[in-house]
């Protein structure tokens, strides 16, 4: 299973490097997009678990729930997204893709790897 540093580190990456977010026409934000984007989380899900019914709950659902096909999916990806604390980061990961703007990222992501001293 990947550490929460090698989550940190996968996600902040791509994140940075795609530099767009990964939302459908509507404007929602997606795990994958029709434009071949990902989002914080999409970016775990391996392309040979990826099934577009995973869509549609965002890891916040999960804070609390046993158990999903998100879940499995991640876990079937190498995240062990059954742990809590593995789904605070991913929570807190999420938020910046989904609530902040593309220009803030950069910032917020060392922020975000200062409190959990992975930088």
């Amino acid at each position: 299973m990947l550490s929460a540093r090698d989550i940190y580190e996968r996600v902040s990456a791509h994140l940075l490097k795609q530099r767009a977010v990964s939302e459908d026409e509507n404007g929602s934000c997606r795990l994958r997009s029709a434009h071949g984007r990902k989002c914080a989380i999409g970016s775990l899900v391996s392309d040979e678990v990826y099934h577009p019914d995973i869509e549609g709950v965002g890891i916040s659902y999960y804070r609390h729930a046993q158990d999903g096909v998100l879940l499995r999916a991640l876990y079937a990806s190498n995240v062990n997204a059954y742990d809590p604390g593995i789904v605070e980061l991913l929570c807190e990961l999420e938020q910046v893709h989904d609530d902040a703007a593309v220009e803030q990222w950069p910032h917020l992501l060392t922020a975000l790897g200062k409190r959990h001293a992975f930088i």
